[in-house]
């Protein structure tokens, strides 16, 4: 996998474990295995979530939002353009 690839499939599972989605429904969306997913999880600074509260999570994922373009084009490769930035009940 390459370094481009490697940081949008990362940028996609960060942004959607924030929202609230399982490692199983991520890895489905990155064409991952759910231990790859809990891989990339695991060793970032999002690993947390639980402990956090939904106001943590909605920062980060604002954080997330924020450097979401680069040159004017999305880092997820435009994965996440019907997805609603927004922490999950």
């Amino acid at each position: 996998m390459s370094g481009h690839h490697q940081d949008q499939a990362k940028y996609v599972a960060y942004v959607l474990w924030l929202i609230g989605y399982s490692y199983a429904t991520i890895g489905k969306v990155l064409q991952l295995k759910r231990s790859q997913v809990s891989g990339i999880i695991d060793r970032s600074e999002y690993a947390g979530r639980s402990a956090m509260s939904r106001a943590q999570r909605a920062a980060l994922l604002k954080e997330l939002e924020e450097i979401r373009f680069e040159d004017g084009k999305p880092i997820d490769g435009g994965m996440l353009d019907q997805v609603r930035l927004a922490v999950l009940d």
